[in-house]
């Protein structure tokens, strides 16, 4: 007995174990809408329990966010925690966390969501969208615009939250968003790329202090300056890339020679960790499709200059998010239908 006890333990010792299973890709389209002051928005398809919806995708901030009234019973199970969540808008939103099984494209998973109960202003910015139209007709980036907008809104940062980004209660690993363009079809939002897939790309590391945030909205912004490249001017600092807001702005510069004009050309440069351009694209100023409208304000509850780049830097590059390195990717997207579109320069010209 204890002959064939010591052959069998033998033999699982010899036995492989079984390779462990990437985990599975998933792939879900990123859909392009207009409101009707003509700002552009981004959004993808989401299943909350029972209940499909077209969710406002937006990279600048973290949590799957969803106004009441657009679930029904038994979607969500509420909790007694609170939840409160603002952006950079001004808009605050009141609730309690709850759980529920989300689905996107094949991924599937059960986590924390935030179901929003009340919607309001910050102090320091009253006149905040929410405070342009009733909750029953308010809608997600909507800009205020009643009856427009979204039922809720998937942030999908690498930050940490009490309402995290769902994409890892989905199993995701990493995620690539590859935005459509102005007279494009359909992008994708890539859960769990392909090492084939994820080959290619430049790294720009998280900015500190702003990477250590807990649910911070600067929290995935990159090192890197935005150039004039007509008066060699330069505004240097964070660096945010946000599918959730259509322009360019920079805030708190100094000795920028701001306003710049439309029509300006510009180049936005990111950086590695040794401070080296890992990326670059060049754009001109003053395009509202592609992104390229540029803003000066100054932003008290920042350190320093911030380049709030928008939409414009998806436009140019596929972005690939890797929160276990906690670092951006950037690989150059061949050009876009419009000739004035931003566009990915190579490195050795950037140099």
């Amino acid at each position: 007995m204890l002959r064939a006890l010591a052959l069998l333990f033998a033999a699982l010792a010899a036995a492989p174990f079984p390779a462990a299973q990437p985990p599975a890709r998933s792939e879900a389209p990123i859909r392009q809408l207009t409101l009707s002051n003509g700002a552009l928005r981004y959004a993808v398809p989401v299943t909350v329990g029972r209940t499909a919806m077209l969710v406002s995708l937006d990279t600048g901030s973290t949590g799957l966010r969803i106004l009441p009234g657009a679930l029904v019973p038994g979607d969500a199970a509420a909790t007694k925690a609170e939840e409160v969540y603002g952006y950079a808008s001004g808009s605050r939103y009141v609730g309690v966390v709850g759980q529920a099984k989300v689905t996107i494209g094949a991924a599937s998973g059960t986590g924390r969501v935030h179901l929003i109960r009340s919607i309001g202003c910050f102090d320091y910015l009253p006149n905040c969208p929410a405070s342009r139209t009733t909750l029953d007709k308010y809608g997600i980036a909507s800009d205020g615009l009643p009856g427009e907008g979204f039922r809720a809104i998937l942030g999908i940062d690498m930050a940490q939250g009490q309402v995290g980004n769902p994409l890892r209660f989905l199993g995701a690993r990493r995620w690539i968003v590859e935005l459509p363009r102005p007279g494009e079809g359909d992008g994708r939002l890539i859960l769990n790329p392909t090492d084939e897939e994820a080959a290619g790309y430049a790294f720009a590391p998280l900015s500190a202090p702003y990477a250590h945030e807990p649910g911070g909205g600067l929290h995935d912004a990159v090192p890197g300056c935005l150039v004039n490249s007509r008066t060699r001017a330069r505004v240097c600092g964070p660096v945010l890339l946000d599918t959730g807001a259509p322009w360019l702005s920079v805030v708190n510069a100094r000795g920028a020679g701001e306003p710049w004009p439309d029509g300006s050309p510009a180049a936005l440069e990111l950086f590695d960790t040794v401070g080296a351009i890992t990326a670059r694209e060049t754009l001109v100023t003053g395009a509202r499709d592609l992104g390229t409208r540029l803003t000066w304000r100054r932003e008290t509850r920042v350190y320093g200059p911030v380049i709030y780049a928008g939409i414009a830097p998806y436009f140019a590059w596929s972005v690939l998010y890797d929160p276990a390195h906690q670092r951006i990717g950037l690989k150059p997207r061949p050009p876009g239908p419009d000739p004035a579109s931003p566009r990915a320069v190579a490195i050795e010209a950037a140099r």
